[in-house]
């Protein structure tokens, strides 16, 4: 079909929600140089660092799927309003110099990112077009991945400022956080979602034997706060984002075991890709298809990983590092589309809680794990069990390609 004849999703509801995301991943990425800076202003260690951003990532998880039942219930505007509104407030016990408070603040944090990022994707699935949901979720993710270009060298300026600090950082990112949630309401008027389909007729009541077993329990559980239609796409996800840190955090150090002294075209490279990549890249999968792009995404980034090894100068290094999110840019863009389309319609909220609790507990994950393997194989060996993780993700796309196929489900 020709690109003119397709229905664009370029609608005021689209633009709307995006910017909101762009400002509410612009007041974490204000905090994202900030904070490990302010808690050593306060005295802090660097393992108190560690954990005041694991407790942020660890509180989004947990919480991650009892908000997707708020969003179901309670619908995606009203959550990603309050969960703005949260940032806004949460942010400011920062300004109060103390390291509990702090460790407060990145709790609270947590559980209202776990309502941005889950409300965010389910309105996503309910507004654009079902043939445009994979370069639509490339622009929608390279909006929010924008954040970080702008937002982290601003907050460093600002603290350097004779009339700035940190006060002035926290003051600006709880700003931007309340702007994000104005945005939020005005993109709720008007907001025409694609109709659910129509709830399915009852079916027989399941067999009661087991049910107040502990087995039995779980099972609701998982039932009510997970899709686990989804569980597989998540899967894919995660071992796309857990070599996150390898390629962010820890590239660092290896680049002075190897010789290279500085990365500021490394990073330039990755930041470029990432933004530029997802829009980009995002329609590929419209186009190629699912599984194919998911394939091709698990080759680059492997390809990214394996030249880091070989890499003895920045060039090379930062050839490595844009293949590697160049790739991750289709893959992020690819597992969105298909959350969408696998996803249950009447469960949009507990969808998309699925499947983004791959991001943080990928990278969370990975950072330890990466952390460990580096202690007992060095750094070579920890981006050697990198590309093993990478395969593994490869081989189970090529396995299991009838799971990346479009079935739309229509019940729940």
């Amino acid at each position: 079909m020709p690109d003119q004849a397709r229905p664009s999703f370029w609608t005021r509801t689209f633009i709307l929600l995006s910017a909101s995301q762009f400002l509410a991943y612009g007041h974490h990425a204000v905090l994202t140089p900030t904070l490990p800076l302010y808690l050593d202003h306060l005295g802090s260690s660097p393992f108190m660092v560690g954990l005041l951003l694991a407790c942020f990532s660890a509180t989004s998880i947990v919480i991650r799927p009892l908000v997707g039942t708020w969003v179901d219930s309670g619908g995606e505007l009203r959550v990603l309003s309050l969960s703005c509104i949260g940032l806004c407030l949460t942010v400011l016990i920062f300004v109060v110099p103390n390291v509990e408070g702090a460790f407060t603040a990145n709790v609270l944090r947590g559980f209202a990112w776990a309502g941005i990022n889950t409300s965010g994707y389910a309105l996503l699935a309910a507004v654009v077009p079902t043939d445009r949901r994979g370069e639509a979720s490339g622009y929608y993710s390279g909006i929010q991945s924008s954040a970080s270009l702008f937002f982290p060298p601003a907050a460093l300026w600002i603290i350097g400022l004779p009339a700035g600090g940190y006060a002035a950082v926290f003051a600006l990112s709880s700003a931007v956080a309340l702007f994000a949630a104005a945005l939020a309401q005005v993109c709720g008027r008007g907001v025409k979602q694609e109709p659910s389909p129509p709830a399915a007729p009852p079916g027989p009541a399941p067999p009661a034997a087991g049910g107040g077993t502990a087995g039995g329990r779980l099972r609701t559980y998982s039932r009510t706060y997970f899709d686990r239609g989804i569980l597989f796409i998540a899967l894919l996800l995660f071992c796309m984002n857990l070599p996150w840190s390898g390629l962010n955090s820890f590239i660092v150090l290896y680049a002075r075991e190897v010789g290279i002294e500085s990365l500021g075209w490394y990073f330039a490279a990755i930041g470029l890709a990432s933004v530029v990549g997802r829009p980009l890249l995002g329609r590929v999968s419209d186009r190629l298809g699912r599984a194919p792009a998911v394939a091709a995404s698990y080759v680059l980034e492997i390809a990214g990983v394996a030249l880091v090894l070989l890499a003895s100068d920045i060039t090379l290094m930062a050839v490595a590092g844009a293949l590697y999110f160049f790739g991750y840019a289709l893959g992020v863009s690819t597992t969105l589309a298909l959350a969408m389309e696998r996803g249950d319609p009447k469960r949009r909220g507990v969808t998309m809680a699925t499947f983004s609790i791959a991001f943080p507990l990928g990278s969370g994950l990975g950072s330890a794990l990466s952390g460990g393997v580096i202690a007992l194989a060095g750094y070579r060996g920890m981006y050697m069990s990198l590309i093993g993780v990478l395969a593994t993700g490869l081989l189970l796309s090529l396995c299991y390609r009838g799971g990346l196929t479009v079935q739309p489900r229509t019940g729940a």
